[in-house]
């Protein structure tokens, strides 16, 4: 009977066979590997073989490129060698031929330059007999000319004579009806104060590096004036600021000029806004401008009164009226019109910077010991000038400004000359007024009337301090 297979039996013929696997996945491994290193070895070799081959074909293309390069050497250099041969002998050929045309030309020059001189020598002698007869009718001409010419001088000298008379005749119309437009010494004043106007705009004013110069200084100036009150205490700060600020720029002329320039420049300008709203915006204003005159001398002379004249010419006081040939925008310009500016309008503005005009000379310095260098008298004087001027459409509102800032000063300063001048004014405005005065009932009937009612109530009550005139 077969003796049975045990599990240890079974267990050792699988390990067998499974090591007998393994041994034949590792011979088949190694000969695959053999393979493998055979065909790589055949690889490389025929690579070789294939280089070396492709070495010898590269070298003998490399020698033929080389031996036609030589033929190609040869070949340029036999062409190079023709060509040179062949430029050698056009440029032999091209000299003979140049100096061959040269020749001619210099010859062709030659008789050309020839028949020129023979032409020229023919004119000249054409020409000479043209002028000898040109010369002789010439001549003849400025004898008939001459004759002709003295009577037309004689005929013209007597036009012109004529011309002239009659010029002369309107000239002293027009210097008349002047003298009724302003007294000589109102017309004086007026071209002074232009010429300072006229020094202060071409040589200061517009100079750029002024205006940089003095950037601070004018942003200081422009603030004490927009906060300037009917105060006391700044009055004198706002006026000692200023002044020390002026003394600082002393040192430099122009720039000293510059800030005086610009400090009247806005004080009249406040005039014309402040002022036109509020009359007795005014009187800081002059209070302010007389106390730096007080140390400043041509502030109020050289500056203020240019400015005044500028915007308005009834400071001096002084009319205007249109002249022949006289533009009227140049006439308006002259009267201190703005653009496009009403009469009512531009009348009010007269009215206020003749305000602050009245105010100024009305003014006592705050600060003792000072002196107004613009004082009453210059306000008798402006009062004189105009009541011997002949009424204007603008009179009575110019008489009514002057009357209700400056009457009470110029009562209280001159009193019985006042008094009797005054009563000049009631009578020809209020009593007795004369045909030229009527009329303005009828051009200036609100102004008329207001100005009566003030004369009136002055008559009765006397003249009143205005408003403002005495800082709190």
């Amino acid at each position: 009977m077969q003796k049975p297979v045990t599990q240890e039996e079974l267990d050792f013929v699988a390990c067998e066979s499974d090591r007998f696997e393994s041994e034949k996945i590792k011979w088949r491994n190694e000969l695959i590997q053999q393979t493998l290193e055979q065909r790589e070895r055949e690889h490389e070799h025929d690579i070789l073989l294939a280089r070396e081959e492709v070495k010898k074909r590269y070298e003998e293309a490399e020698r033929m490129r080389e031996e036609k390069y030589k033929q190609w050497q040869k070949f340029c250099e036999k062409i190079n060698l023709q060509y040179e041969k062949e430029r050698l002998r056009r440029q032999k050929d091209f000299q003979v031929e140049q100096a061959k045309w040269s020749q001619e030309a210099e010859n062709y020059d030659r008789r050309l330059q020839a028949k020129k001189q023979e032409e020229i020598n023919r004119q000249l002698a054409e020409d000479e007999k043209k002028r000898q007869a040109l010369a002789a009718i010439k001549a003849q001409k400025e004898a008939a000319a001459a004759e002709k010419k003295k009577k037309e001088e004689e005929a013209i000298k007597a036009a012109e004579e004529k011309k002239v008379a009659k010029e002369n005749e309107k000239i002293e119309a027009e210097k008349k009806a002047l003298n009724k437009l302003a007294s000589d010494e109102a017309l004086k004043e007026e071209e002074r104060y232009r010429q300072y106007l006229k020094l202060i705009n071409d040589n200061i004013a517009k100079d750029p590096q002024l205006k940089q110069a003095s950037l601070d200084s004018r942003k200081n100036i422009t603030l004490a004036l927009n906060t300037l009150t009917n105060d006391r205490t700044k009055i004198i700060d706002i006026a000692s600021r200023l002044d020390r600020m002026f003394k600082t720029a002393q040192n430099n002329q122009r720039l000293y000029y510059f800030l005086l320039n610009y400090t009247a420049k806005g004080i009249v300008k406040h005039a014309e806004v402040d002022v036109l709203s509020n009359e007795a915006a005014a009187f800081p204003f002059a209070h302010v401008s007389v106390l730096v005159s007080t140390e400043h001398s041509d502030f109020m002379e050289k500056f203020m009164m240019a400015r005044f004249v500028k915007k308005c010419p009834y400071v001096l006081p002084r009319y205007y009226a249109r002249l022949s040939n006289q533009n009227i925008n140049d006439l308006r310009k002259k009267m201190g019109y703005k653009q496009n500016e009403e009469e009512d309008a531009y009348f009010k503005r007269m009215c206020a910077i003749l305000a602050l005009y009245c105010a100024i000379m009305q003014t006592v310095p705050l600060i003792p010991n000072r002196i107004n260098p613009y004082s009453m008298d210059h306000a008798w004087i402006w009062l004189a000038r105009l009541l011997n001027l002949p009424p204007q459409k603008i009179t009575p509102f110019l008489l009514y400004t002057f009357l209700k800032v400056a009457g009470a000063q110029v009562v209280q300063v001159y009193k019985g000359q006042a008094t009797k001048i005054l009563y000049v004014i009631f009578k020809a405005y209020v009593h007795q007024p004369p045909p030229e005065i009527k009329a303005l009932l009828t051009s200036s009937p609100a102004a008329m009337s207001r100005l009566k009612t003030f004369l009136e109530d002055a008559s009765r009550k006397g003249f009143i301090e205005p408003e403002g005139s005495v800082p709190k």
